[in-house]
């Protein structure tokens, strides 16, 4: 879990904490153990056990498998990388309804990386427009530093491997080569309901003074699915 400065949802997620911000908006990701009483309790991926309560209105979607062809002209998408030069971890791409989310870069949190055998490894989010250009280009992916990009693509050329270009607003951009392992990943809308034993989760949640956690928003894996984000 990682307290937040600023979040985007892919995804999922963004969420811009105020000034004040008096509870403490932190990501946990784990497996749902147990749901009741308007919550569920959560193990963690460090093997913790945590109480979360659901906001009444708190929005919950699916996370489903989608593909690198989908990445089309203007798409809107994130991406959490690792690395100089940048190399994806994951792509979530956006429903229209959350274009321009968490538009920026920024620190993100230590993640599994998928594309060389499941090691956490520290990353950043970038959020932005994406004008994607494909490339074969094979580089190796660094176990280091990792960030998210989230955009609108605009995708050329072909291959196993492509590379975007991300326009995260004020005239700012990021290249990252997204390999073949890379988790590609959508939302689809989802109820409460969702939220049931053994299901893999990634939430953003408010710890409130007292150490409880409220969730807002909760990506739920679909399927089995572990969302990547």
């Amino acid at each position: 879990m990682a307290k937040l400065t600023t979040l985007a949802l892919m995804g999922l997620l963004a969420v811009t904490t105020g000034a004040q911000a008096a509870p403490k908006v932190e990501r946990l990701r784990g497996t749902v153990e147990a749901v009741s009483g308007g919550g569920f309790t959560l193990k963690t991926l460090d093997g913790a056990a945590e109480t979360v309560a659901l906001a009444p209105d708190a929005k919950v979607s699916w996370v489903v498998p989608s593909s690198l062809d989908a990445i089309k002209d203007g798409v809107f998408i994130g991406t959490a990388t690792k690395g100089e030069p940048p190399v994806a971890l994951e792509v979530v791409l956006f429903p229209e309804a959350m274009r321009g989310t968490g538009e920026g870069h920024y620190d993100w949190d230590m993640i599994p990386d998928r594309t060389a055998g499941g090691a956490p490894v520290r990353s950043a989010m970038t959020n932005g427009t994406v004008k994607a250009d494909l490339r074969s280009t094979a580089p190796d992916a660094p176990r280091v530093k990792s960030a998210m990009t989230n955009g609108t693509v605009k995708a050329t050329g072909g291959g196993a491997e492509r590379t975007l270009t991300v326009d995260y607003g004020q005239g700012q951009s990021l290249q990252v080569l997204v390999p073949p392992q890379a988790p590609v990943v959508s939302f689809e809308p989802a109820t409460a309901s969702a939220v049931a034993p053994g299901a893999k989760v990634f939430v953003i949640a408010a710890r409130g003074d007292d150490g409880r956690f409220t969730a807002r928003r909760v990506a739920v894996g679909k399927d089995g699915l572990t969302p990547p984000m």
